[in-house]
This record gives C-alpha cells, structure tokens and sequence, in this order.
C-alpha cells in the first residue's frame, strides 16, 4: 500500500518533477489556503466544482490525504451539472485505481479520460490532457516501455500542453523528454529539449505551488548536462542561476541535487578539493532530508573524486556504505568491481581477487539469466514456426475446396454480371443527367465565392497600402519637424539667450515656454519615429518604449526572448506600432500596477504577448470590439497574416497574445 501511495504522489507532482520525492522550496500552505477560501466563498457551482477536483490533488501532493478525499467528494457532488466537469473527473477519480492497487484499471480511467476531454478546445481542457498523457506514459515506463513514454510526449501531450499555454507545465514536459535522453547517454539531444524547458519555465508569470522547484529543478538538470558535455561556461551560469534562490532556503531538499551538481561542475574540471566539499554539502543535506537516491548518488560522486586523490581508507568506506545501502545487483556489481580497483591500488591483493570474484559471480549470473531469456525467446520463435506451417497446409486444402466451389459458381455469376452492368448503365445515365443539373448549381456558386475572395484581397491590399502610407508619412512628418521646425526652435532659443541681458524677465519666461516646446516637439518625433528603431534594432527601441512608459504607478516589465533575429525594417516597425498601441491602451485604461511585455520567435513566427493586472474590461461588449486602437492592431496583425487572440475580464487583467507570420531579412534578400 506503502509503494501505491508513493506512486500516487510521483504522478500527481510528474510534470515537474523527475523523481519520486516531492520537491520543497518555499511555503505552498498560503497558496493553497487562497484558492480553498476562493472555493468556499464562491457563489458559483462550476468554479467550487472546478475548484475542488484541484483541491483534492493540491492536498495530496502536500500528503494530507483526509482533505484531498473531502474536496474529491464535494467535486463529485456538483459536477454531474456541468458536462465538461463531468468528464474531467474522470482524471481527477482515476488516482482511486491505484489506492486500491488496481494499475490496469488506472491506465483504462486515464485512457477513457484522455478521450473524453477530446471534444472540448479550452486551455483547461487541453492541460489536463497533457497531464493524462503523460501519466499514462509514467506508466509504460515503469513497464520497461521508455519508446511509448517518448513517443506520447512528442506527438501527443507537449502538443496538447502547447495550446494550454501553461508555460510550466510545457517546460515539465520537454524535461521529461530531455531526461530520457541522458538516460541513454544522448546529451545533446537533452540538451536541445533542457534549453525549451527552461525558457519555458523563465517565462512562466502564472502562481502556482510549484512553479518555484520547477524552475530550480530545470537549472540542476541542465547543469548536470552541461557538465557532461563539458559546456562549463554555461553550466556555471544556470547553476548561478539557481544558487541566487537557493541561498536564501538552505533547508530545501533542492539542494540535495544542486550540490550534486556543482561537485560534478568542479570535478570534471580537477577542481578536487572545491567538489568535495560541495560534495559533503549535498550528503549533509540528503541524509537531513532521508533522500536515498540523492545519498547514494553523491556519495558514488565523492568515491570518484577520493579515488583520483589516492585517498583510499575513505574511498572504501564510500563503497562498502553504497553496497549496504542499495537494493539493485546492478549496481552491487558495479560496486564490487570499485572495491576490487581499490584493494589492488593498496596491494591488498587477496581482497581485491575476493571482491574481484564476486563481481565476476554477479555478471555471470546476469548474464545466464539473459541467455535463459534468449533461450525462451528462441524456443517461442519456433513453436510459432511450427504453428505458422500447418496454418499454410490448412489453407492449401482450404484454396482448393474454394477453387470447386468457384467453378460451380462461375457460369450463374456471369449470367447475373451481366444483368447487373445493364443496370448500371441506366443508373449511370440517370445520375449523370442529375450531376449535370448540379453542376451548373455548383459553378454558379463557385463564381460567387471567386468573387468574394477577391473583394478581400483587394481590401486587403488598400489596407496594406493604408498602413504603408502611414509610416511613410509618419517618417516624413517626423523628419520635418525635428530637421525644420526642431531646428528653427533651436536658433529662436540662441537668440533669446543673446538678448537676456537686455529684458531677462520677459525672456526668461519665453525660454522656459520654448525649451517644453522643444522637448514636447522632440516627443512628437519619437513616437512618429523612433530613432533606436532606424539607428539600432527592434529590441533597443521596445526596451526604450518600455524603459520611457514605466513610471512611479505602474512598472512595465519587458522580455526580449530572441537570441538572434534580423527582419525587414518594414516588419521591425510594424511590430514596434502593435506593440506601441497595446502597451499605449494597458496605460491608458488598465490602472495596472505590472505591465509584462514579452517578444519570442521560432523560426518564421514571432510571439508578442502583453499582460496588465489591470481592472479588465467585457471582450463581449461591442464597444470594446470596435475601439480605434483595436482596429489599429487587428489591421496590423491581418497584414502580417498573423493571429490575434485577447482574454479579459472585469477586474481580471488583460492578456493579447499575437502571432506573427515574418521572414529573416537573408530570406528577403533572397
């Protein structure tokens, strides 16, 4: 019952987490107690319904098993009304399978479950999917079956996590696949999949209980591979990435794995003494936490590193703990031939040849219990064969029984084939004439839709002229204010500065009205034009936009995700003019107090999303729909054959999240 329970706790807390103990940062009982207390208070069946499925697994995953039942029972009560809730029970009610040992049970429920939530096209939806996914992929893996764990999370629940847009979840994801991987030694396939996962989880803005050791998590992993791929600039700085959140819990069971890591960081390099005692941290905090895994790995980790300094009284202590404190033969095998290297290296020859034998006696009897296997395979093979042989003398008198029979038949089915083609040709010629009839329906309606296509690509045209036109005019604008009327402002101010002496008041206050018409003017032009957008990049000129739009009331947060990107002036200034308008509304109507800006591209598609914690507004509202500036963007984004989604509510912030067809500027050129 003991390993069920851990079971059930390993799958609830799986797409954040690679082994079966439950990772600890900071103090998830506030979050919790928030979302209980939203549960009680609400009016609302649905989100007390909704909310109490996650209660219950919310509960669990903190080990209080009476509350989780509480809130699964109160879940079940109410979701009978709501047809979605209905179906996502299933998953919620599936973990009950496994308390009461039932695993094939499990898998049907999760199966049955995943099917259900088919037919639905909201985030939730798609989340618990991808969760389901992969839990019945934990569960091929267990199996021995890692191809299936792998292909479901490719094809299938990273796709499904994608269109959730739970940012955490998808980076818990591309770790399992990543951690796949290094299981196999493919460390630079994991390293592909280690890098997706952590910019995921950096971008992830959204609370949950365990977003926090997701992401410290994700920085050890990618560390840990690094190293092995002797990467050590990079690893050294994703390890201090998470060591500046580490430091300030020293009591994490987190720091089990990052000592790990940052000993293997140093050793690699023949850092010896540094690794030790990152070593001797890590053990320290393992044995604090009874986290065996983790023990046995650093203390593996130390014995290499006090083997290499001929430091072999400690080493054989090392060894002789990890043979009496792990319960696979594999790795006692690897053990007993550690321990006979290091009773060679100290001339105690009769242990090394004992220890040496038993490490012998261990392989050979690995290996007989894989020639029985290959002995059983080998006899199902030919009983198949056996098998397969008299089914072909079967069908060989079968074939000829059906060779006589045929011949009977042959001469009756001729007589009635041909009745039968005569049949067909009056059919035929009484469906062609009906075809006929439609066809003529059918190209009349053809020509209709021809003709509407074509009236929205000459709208679209005249709006890509419009917009066109606009910059180009804004550019013209701009230059003529700041080369002619700038300038002309420019020379009154030196001149008024030569006639102070003669009339200082009354040109003083005329200098002080010129100098915020200059400063107004200079404004003007910037926005028109930005000058870091023609003279720099894209990302000087949203970094200046934001930088010039935060103010004592509300922080503009900007995310520039883009390692290397050249586009066309002309999509460069089209982004910077949607990006301008949103971020233009959010200040203007929002009342935020957190403003996030965030840029991305993969490949020929780039990603802006703009989210306020601001007072909201009724997406359903026609006069929302039609405003100026929404017109501007929606414009925009239908130039650059890109999608625009919004969601908000009253006093529930706004999210845009838009995505843009583009092309690099070599493919322009091209």
């Amino acid at each position: 019952m003991k390993k069920i329970y851990l079971l059930l706790l390993f799958l609830f807390s799986s797409a954040v987490s690679h082994s079966q103990v439950i990772l600890s940062l900071d103090d998830d009982s506030v979050y919790i107690d928030s979302i209980a207390k939203i549960t009680k208070n609400t009016k609302s069946d649905s989100i007390k319904c909704l909310y109490s499925f996650k209660l219950s697994k919310l509960y669990l995953m903190v080990q209080d098993a009476k509350k989780s039942k509480e809130y699964l029972e109160q879940a079940n009560k109410l979701k009978s009304k709501f047809p979605f809730l209905n179906d996502a029970g299933v998953f919620y009610n599936s973990y009950s399978f496994l308390e009461k040992g039932d695993v094939d049970g499990f898998e049907k429920t999760l199966l049955d479950g995943n099917e259900k939530l088919k037919k639905y096209y909201n985030t939730e939806a798609f989340r618990l999917r991808a969760i389901i996914l992969q839990n019945y992929g934990i569960m091929q893996q267990r199996k021995n079956n890692e191809k299936a764990y792998m292909k479901l999370l490719i094809n299938e629940a990273i796709p499904a996590a994608k269109k959730s847009r739970d940012y955490e979840l998808i980076s818990g994801l591309y770790k399992a696949v990543a951690i796949i991987f290094m299981n196999n030694n493919e460390r630079e396939k994991a390293s592909e999949y280690l890098n997706e996962a952590q910019l995921y989880i950096e971008r992830a803005i959204k609370k949950s209980p365990t977003l926090a050791e997701s992401k410290m998590e994700t920085y050890i992993i990618n560390a840990e591979n690094l190293v092995e791929l002797k990467h050590f600039y990079d690893a050294e700085k994703v390890l201090d990435k998470a060591f500046s959140t580490l430091k300030n819990f020293p009591d994490s069971n987190l720091n089990d794995s990052y000592f790990y890591s940052e000993g293997l960081y140093y050793a690699k390099q023949n850092k010896n003494a540094i690794a030790l005692e990152s070593y001797e941290k890590g053990i320290k905090s393992a044995e604090k936490h009874l986290n065996a895994i983790a023990l046995n790995r650093l203390k593996f980790a130390e014995y290499e590193v006090l083997f290499r300094l001929k430091n072999y009284e400690k080493a054989k202590k090392n060894l002789e703990y990890l043979l009496k404190n792990t319960p696979f033969v594999v790795d006692k095998k690897n053990y007993y031939n550690e321990l006979a290297k290091v009773y060679n290296a100290t001339k105690e020859y009769d242990k090394a040849y004992f220890y040496s034998h038993k490490y012998n006696a261990v392989n050979d009897s690995l290996n007989n219990t894989k020639f029985k296997s290959e002995i059983v395979e080998l006899e199902a093979k030919y009983k198949k064969a056996e098998s397969e042989k008299k089914i072909t003398m079967l069908q060989s008198l079968n074939d000829k029984a059906a060779l006589m029979v045929y011949s009977n038949r042959l001469n009756s089915l001729l007589f009635a084939g041909l009745s039968f083609l005569l049949l067909l040709i009056v059919l035929f010629l009484w469906i062609f004439n009906k075809n006929q009839k439609k066809l003529s329906v059918q190209k009349e309606i053809n020509l209709k839709q021809e003709l509407s296509a074509f009236e929205d690509r000459h709208k679209l045209s005249v709006s890509k002229a419009l917009i066109q036109g606009e910059e180009m005019e804004r550019k013209r604008i701009a230059r003529d204010l700041h080369d002619g009327l700038g300038s002309m402002l420019s020379s009154v101010k030196i001149h008024l500065n030569l006639a102070k002496k003669e009339n200082a008041e009354t040109v003083n206050g005329v200098d002080a009205l010129l100098d915020n018409s200059i400063k107004e003017l200079r404004n003007i032009s910037q926005n028109l034009m930005p000058e870091s957008l023609l003279e720099l990049s894209l990302e000087h000129a949203l970094r200046d936009l934001c930088a010039a739009n935060s103010n004592a009331v509300t922080k503009v947060e900007f995310q520039y995700l883009i390692k290397k990107s050249r586009l066309p002036k002309n999509y460069e200034i089209m982004i910077y003019r949607i990006i301008q308008e949103l971020l233009n509304n959010a200040l203007k109507y929002a009342k935020a107090s957190q403003v996030l800006v965030s840029c991305s591209q993969n490949k020929d598609v780039f990603f802006i999303t703009v989210e306020d914690n601001g007072v909201g507004f009724d997406i359903s509202d026609p006069k929302n729909k039609n405003g100026m500036g929404l017109k501007n963007i929606k414009n925009r984004v239908e130039f650059l054959n890109g999608k625009l989604e919004i969601e908000s509510k009253p006093n529930q912030g706004t999210s845009a999240y838009i995505e843009l067809n583009v092309i690099n500027e070599n493919q322009e050129n091209e």
